[in-house]
């Protein structure tokens, strides 16, 4: 018998498939019939949800995987969701990894970083009246497998729970996955001659 692509086997044996919610211009029949439906799509989700926190962590990873690459985007989401909040943490890098590559840009707030010698702090502040706050990240040329991203002179990669990030010798930055589901690091711009804590939101 031929072997099933992995992400359809997983599915399949936690009742998933067919979990693509039909498209509201297209849903006709009764409240009840609706309702009915919704029940369905509800026991299957909540079927994942228990095999992504489940003990055997070769299905957590591979329903994971499975969901993300379904093409659906509840399923997508849910699968960022509870990957991020588990105590595992390969799944935890997961999730990690692949929210951020599915994203076109990362938006982060900066603030001096005390720790910074004074005469940085200084020229870090007259940095932020310059120019603002906030920098954003472009993410483009994901190359999902490896965890990197690059493109117009920016590069990263995800490994772990860190992310490393640069734009030529300008802008060089550390950062790492909170417990908040934030990334929080360190950012030095103007090549080295100003430095910054960073933090922006995955979600």
């Amino acid at each position: 018998m031929r072997r099933l692509p992995l992400y359809i086997a997983v599915l399949a044996a936690v009742g998933a498939a067919g979990l693509s919610l039909p498209p509201a211009a297209h849903a006709q029949g009764t409240a009840a019939e609706i309702l009915e439906r919704a029940r369905g799509q509800a026991r299957d989700i909540e079927e994942l949800r228990k095999v992504l926190n489940g003990p055997d962590q070769n299905m957590r990873l591979a329903t994971f995987d499975a969901m993300v690459k379904s093409g659906d985007e509840a399923l997508r989401l849910i699968a960022y969701e509870t990957g991020l909040a588990s105590a595992d943490s390969v799944l935890r890098a997961m999730a990690f990894k692949a929210l951020l590559l599915s994203q076109n840009n990362l938006h982060l707030t900066l603030t001096p970083d005390p720790s910074a010698p004074k005469p940085i702090q200084e020229a870090s502040a007259d940095y932020l009246v310059k120019n603002g706050s906030g920098l954003v990240v472009p993410i483009d040329g994901r190359n999902a497998e490896a965890g990197t991203f690059k493109g117009s002179n920016w590069q990263g990669q995800v490994s772990g729970t860190e992310l490393v990030f640069s734009y030529g010798s300008r802008v060089n930055a550390q950062m790492s996955l909170q417990d908040d589901n934030a990334v929080a690091g360190v950012v030095r711009l103007d090549s080295g001659r100003t430095q910054f804590l960073a933090m922006g939101k995955l979600r």
